[in-house]
């Protein structure tokens, strides 16, 4: 009669943590299902960080004086390139200044580097409209624009969540809810690794210099 207790005792103790494995795994599924997009993202690209997977490809955007750029005109340097639009109330400004403290703490190798900002609100910003936004920055920042499927493109390619917003009563009737890395490429255009808009541009820039 012991030996069945036990022996029941055991079993019910097995199914009891399979229920509770179980329970554990359906409430990390709610919970991730109710991250915002822009978290999901932040995990999506963390993983491929680790495992190496492809962020970043070709394009073809448009900068100051109506020049054209494609991935192939960074090649060389490494490159910082950042999402955003000129609307963009605080994050964009944030990492631009960012970025703008970046160059500043390189120095006399501020010219090894290449720094980008597309927008994702190739409707509002032209190329005219994107240059001049970044020259607030720095002067060696380079804005690009282009058509609405280029921008998609270089956004998908980039991982980049990005959604229109509208705003009901405002005069800008519409803002961009999006993710706010900043994407270091190496020399050849591969993905090194991102960074927070709010990183600290030292830490940036040691790590740029590491490729050098």
């Amino acid at each position: 009669m012991k030996k069945k207790i036990i022996f029941s005792s055991f079993y019910t103790g097995i199914y009891r943590g399979l229920i509770l494995s179980l329970l554990i795994f359906i409430i990390l599924m709610i919970l991730y299902f109710s991250l915002p997009q822009q978290y999901k993202d932040y995990i999506f690209v963390k993983d491929n960080a680790e495992q190496k997977v492809l962020i970043g490809g070709n394009f073809e955007l448009i900068g100051k004086k109506g020049q054209i750029y494609t991935n192939t005109s960074f090649l060389g340097k490494p490159l910082l390139v950042f999402f955003g639009f000129t609307f963009c109330p605080d994050i964009c400004p944030y990492g631009l200044a960012t970025i703008g403290d970046v160059l500043d703490y390189m120095g006399k190798d501020v010219d090894k580097i290449n720094s980008v900002f597309i927008t994702l609100d190739p409707e509002r910003d032209n190329f005219t409209r994107t240059s001049a936004f970044v020259e607030n920055f720095h002067s060696n920042i380079i804005g690009l624009s282009g058509s609405e499927e280029n921008i998609k493109k270089v956004a998908d390619s980039w991982k980049v969540y990005n959604k229109k917003v509208y705003l009901e009563g405002s005069e800008l009737d519409y803002t961009i809810d999006h993710s706010s890395y900043i994407y270091l490429m190496d020399k050849s255009g591969n993905y090194v690794t991102h960074f927070s808009h709010t990183s600290d541009p030292m830490d940036i820039t040691k790590k740029i210099k590491s490729l050098f």
